[in-house]
């Protein structure tokens, strides 16, 4: 896979992992709507500081520990369980949507600081990293994250200006970004399992 391929597939990953309901989705869109598009970037913005964070440990952490291909299939492995469970949380959640935006109505006088401390306590995040963010350093380079953060940035940006402009017709479009979401998430454990399956049974052919 060349760069710019490999760029368009991290690009996919971010979004995809940006996009599923959840609590700070649900509080970008409530400040996108009610207050503006701008305090809803900003809680995305904090959630993707935390990412950062984790990026810089997860890199560290990588060059501390002896990976072959034995370990870059183990975590694929993981990786691969990880986003099949978050493809059908996802596609699951599609129920729930209007109750999930629920979720998000409250007062928030520090958007930047609300979504940084729901990143860095969300244990989906952190488990994230150090599985598919371990794996992919490690397997395909900082090229991939490169296009994740890319992903991340269009998300954090878009949603709330879309969700501001929408307004009243949040549930139907949300819902659609939720089956995309879900269709790229199982399309990403799919392959890592392709990955995971050519690592661990090629030392044996």
């Amino acid at each position: 896979m060349d760069v710019v391929g490999i760029l368009a597939a991290g690009i996919a990953l971010g979004l995809s992992i940006a996009a599923p309901p959840g609590p700070v989705n649900a509080i970008i869109a409530v400040q996108s709507i009610s207050k503006s598009a701008t305090k809803g970037f900003l809680v995305g913005l904090g959630a993707m500081t935390a990412d950062a964070i984790f990026l810089v440990i997860t890199y560290y952490l990588g060059g501390l520990i002896m990976i072959d291909d034995r370990v870059r299939g183990a975590f694929s492995v993981v990786s691969c369980m990880l986003m099949a469970y978050l493809a059908f949380i996802t596609f699951k959640s599609s129920r729930d949507v209007d109750s999930m935006m629920g979720k998000g109505d409250r007062r928030v006088h520090l958007p930047y600081l609300t979504g940084l401390s729901i990143g860095l306590t969300n244990p989906f995040q952190i488990t994230w990293w150090i599985s598919v963010g371990l794996s992919l350093i490690s397997s395909i380079g900082l090229v991939i994250i490169a296009g994740f953060f890319t992903g991340i940035i269009l998300w954090i940006t878009l949603f709330p200006t879309v969700m501001h402009w929408a307004n009243n017709r949040i549930p139907y479009l949300y819902r659609v970004m939720v089956y995309v979401s879900s269709a790229l998430l199982a399309a990403f454990s799919v392959w890592f399992l392709y990955t995971a399956v050519t690592l661990l049974v090629k030392p044996f052919g």
